[in-house]
């Protein structure tokens, strides 16, 4: 096996152990030994200890001698990493924990748009442009509206030149797209929300890093209000 290869079939085998795990699968929250798992799935018992191991990192799993390989409750698993975000919020759909999610949104977002509109290239503001133009041409169509927000916010984060934010942009965004199913999220393209998204875009245009930062303030207040609203 090639190595890339190798890296392939670890990383199916974590989603499925994942989606096991999510859907309840194992009894007793306890994983059944690694022969076991490794003759279910149909792979070696180095790929089943590699990913076994990538779940252990992200403390979604507890190794012990006597107790064998335990599930930890979905609380303990860990945050800054956007897999185990959208795996966190499709095993127990917590309002608590979008609270959560929407506050590390405002640690991120507008410091993104404020860094944005003093570090952005020209390319990048293009990309900015042109992905505010999609939101505002997206139509009515739910899936198309989020896409296209995704990718505004991307642009944005991106063109902020900062690599922790760009990382942390990453999994508050899928955390959220993993919530939408679950808080029948709304379209993001209303009126209001392209006017607060125009204000972010255009002070980012104009080189503005406070008015970027409080225009993005603005649009998340209002969003996390409607989300909100939803979970509970």
């Amino acid at each position: 096996m090639t190595h890339g290869y190798e890296a392939s079939l670890v990383k199916r085998v974590v989603n499925q152990l994942a989606t096991g795990i999510i859907n309840g699968d194992y009894e007793g929250s306890v994983l059944p030994p690694q022969v076991i798992l490794s003759k279910k799935i149909g792979v070696s018992r180095a790929i089943m200890r590699e990913a076994l191991s990538v779940l252990i990192s992200r403390r979604m799993l507890d190794v012990r001698s006597k107790t064998g390989t335990r599930i930890k409750p979905a609380k303990d698993w860990l945050i800054i990493d956007h897999e185990v975000a959208e795996w966190r919020l499709r095993a127990t759909p917590d309002p608590e924990y979008l609270r959560g999610l929407i506050d590390f949104r405002k640690l991120v977002d507008p410091r993104a748009a404020a860094l944005a509109a003093t570090r952005a290239n020209r390319h990048q503001r293009i990309a900015i442009t042109a992905a505010y133009q999609s939101l505002v041409h997206a139509g009515a169509e739910i899936a198309v509206q989020q896409a296209a927000e995704d990718a505004l916010q991307a642009a944005i984060v991106d063109a902020s030149d900062d690599e922790l934010l760009r990382q942390m942009g990453s999994v508050v965004r899928m955390g959220l797209r993993a919530m939408r199913p679950i808080s029948r999220m709304r379209t993001l393209a209303q009126d209001s929300d392209l006017v607060d998204y125009g204000n972010v875009v255009r002070a980012i245009e104009a080189s503005d890093a406070d008015a970027a930062k409080a225009a993005m303030m603005q649009l998340l207040s209002r969003s996390a209000d409607q989300l909100l609203g939803e979970a509970d």
